[in-house]
């Protein structure tokens, strides 16, 4: 049932992202799609237990890292750089597994996981905001807000 909801959330994500976002916001949601799809491949072909790293898994997850930090360095929003930090919650997650820390696979497994909801919801948000600014402002959303252009005026030098 779980699993069933998460896919829900992740279409009904997505879909927002393509109808509402730009091109960043396309990207991000194509990334998600991926990740998830291929990440629920990799759970099917690793059916060994969760008391060792997954190594495709960290491998996916560092490259949905990468991605993220991709879009956030090359455009003008805030929510890609949301979305990399709970990726990087995701890779640290598997790096504690490599380390050996004592980490037991019943936290290891549900810790890899947990990170997907967030980010799908921090994305989803930062469209959210992005969007209401631009009908708001009337303005490009790589504009500066009215409060930094009118930054001189309101702190004296």
């Amino acid at each position: 049932m779980l699993l069933i909801i998460y896919w829900a959330m992740t279409l009904c994500c997505c879909l927002y992202a393509a109808i509402v976002g730009g091109r960043p916001e396309r990207l991000g949601a194509g990334l998600i799609v991926c990740v998830t799809v291929v990440g629920f491949y990799i759970g099917l072909m690793e059916q060994r237990s969760w008391g060792h790293t997954v190594y495709p898994l960290l491998m996916l997850d560092l490259i949905c890292l990468l991605g993220f930090v991709t879009i956030a360095l090359t455009s003008d929003r805030w929510w890609p750089l949301w979305t990399a930090a709970c990726a990087l919650v995701q890779v640290a997650t598997h790096l504690a597994s490599v380390a050996q820390i004592g980490i037991s696979p019943a936290i290891y497994h549900g810790l890899k996981g947990l990170w997907a909801i967030p980010m799908q919801l921090f994305m989803v948000r930062g469209i959210t905001l992005d969007a209401r600014y631009r009908s708001f402002s009337n303005q490009n959303i790589g504009d500066p807000p009215a409060l930094l252009r009118t930054w001189p005026r309101i702190w004296p030098r």
